[in-house]
């Protein structure tokens, strides 16, 4: 344990100089996430307590979503430390990052507790706490399923809680930035209407020999029924990715504005923000386009009206001529045909007569035609009508009112 100690500490002195300089990779490289999905193969991780949803299955679904959206909508490269269910071992993980000279890495898991209504979202970050060792030993005892795994982890016991005092020296290096992802998740997850269970420190071996910032997601509880079901649904797998990844893009965001660099992401928001800036000045110019044409049209319908007013008013003076007079709400028709049965309007016997007025007089149906102000104008349609029906006359409304012969008379002469 003392030469494991004093390994640490070497580490420690190496990594944490170089942190001290400059966090991000140089440029010139892409900016390189490490993608880890717990557990795989003979390892299943935690068991759901109800439907029995192994573990590996939900982190490794959540890990191949998380790369695909940063593939798809970033220009950064993506690492996997598997993309099958196999087993790959613990001390395995970190050397996959750091011979990829990863400047980010995010392990998937999902938790289990022996409460069993236990439940939401908690992000981890390299560290010891007596709160989290709970966690931190059961993720980490996978390493006692490997061969040798006391030479190769130099002593290093799951279950010894002694074993952990090296965290305690390794939770400095890198931790600005990997508690910067780590609440960056978190505050995704609660946007996305999961149990925020906050930002946490444990010491993860999978943590520890990375030379990059880095985060374990639990994702949920497989102990507690209703989110083992909600992590078994494909739906639920492919938000909790989006989450996580909306919270890389904020991360690489920072990264890319402190090394000066503009990223793809970063080209395609300042392409959109143009686009729609050009958007929305075109459709400024298009309202007001549209608003002038119909001021125009309103101004040119108006002196239509007008204009058209005049005339109806000076043909009409026109046809007064002498000895005849228009009074208002006399209406001149022609009667052209009556009948006991009821007939269309737009009946093909009443010719150019269409459409025609109907009256209803004491059983009898009486259709006429026109709808004249002055006496010469119904004796002009009177003679057009009798071509087709030659016992047509012309017949006096008042108001609306067909008036009597009687009344009708004074109008007809």
């Amino acid at each position: 344990m003392r030469t494991l100690l004093l390994s640490v500490l070497c580490v420690f002195s190496v990594v944490f100089g170089f942190c001290s300089a400059e966090v991000f990779a140089a440029d010139g490289k892409p900016f390189t996430v490490v993608i880890d999905a717990g557990h795989g193969g003979k390892d299943a991780g935690a068991i759901g307590s109800k439907l029995k949803v192994m573990e590996k299955k939900i982190n490794l679904s959540v890990a191949l979503e998380l790369g695909k959206l940063i593939k798809e909508n970033t220009d950064a490269r993506v690492v996997y430390t598997r993309k099958t269910d196999v087993f790959v071992p613990l001390d395995e993980r970190p050397k996959i990052a750091n011979k990829a000279k990863a400047d980010l890495f995010i392990s998937i898991h999902a938790n289990a507790a022996v409460n069993r209504t236990a439940y939401g979202t908690e992000t981890y970050v390299l560290g010891s706490s007596s709160s989290s060792m709970e966690v931190a030993m059961r993720e980490n005892a996978v390493i006692l399923l490997e061969d040798d795994y006391e030479k190769t982890y130099e002593g290093f016991d799951p279950n010894s809680s002694e074993s952990y005092i090296m965290f305690d020296y390794m939770q400095f290096a890198y931790s600005k930035q990997s508690l910067s992802l780590a609440s960056a998740v978190q505050n995704q997850f609660k946007k996305n209407k999961r149990t925020d269970r906050g930002v946490k420190q444990a010491g993860f071996l999978v943590l520890k020999q990375i030379s990059s910032p880095g985060i374990l997601v639990e994702l949920g509880y497989l102990s507690n029924a209703d989110e083992e079901r909600y992590l078994s649904k494909t739906k639920s797998q492919k938000e909790l990715a989006e989450s996580i990844f909306d919270a890389f893009v904020k991360y690489k965001a920072d990264y890319d504005k402190k090394n000066g660099r503009v990223s793809k992401e970063a080209k395609a928001e300042e392409a959109k923000r143009k686009a729609e800036e050009a958007k929305a000045k075109q459709e400024k110019a298009d309202a007001e386009a549209k608003k002038k044409a119909e001021e125009a049209a309103r101004k040119d319908t108006v002196a239509k009206t007008v204009d058209e007013k005049v005339k109806k008013e000076e043909k009409e003076k026109k046809a007064e001529g002498p000895g005849v007079k228009v009074e208002d709400g006399i209406v001149y028709r022609v009667q052209f045909c009556s009948s006991s049965k009821r007939k269309d309007l737009n009946s093909r016997e009443f010719k150019m007569c269409v459409p025609a007025f109907e009256v209803a007089e004491n059983g009898i149906y009486k259709y006429m035609y026109g709808e004249e102000k002055t006496f010469d104008g119904a004796a002009a349609l009177r003679k057009k009508i009798q071509v087709s029906f030659k016992d047509a006359f012309i017949v006096v409304f008042k108001n609306g009112v067909k008036l009597p012969i009687p009344e009708a008379l004074p109008y007809l002469k």
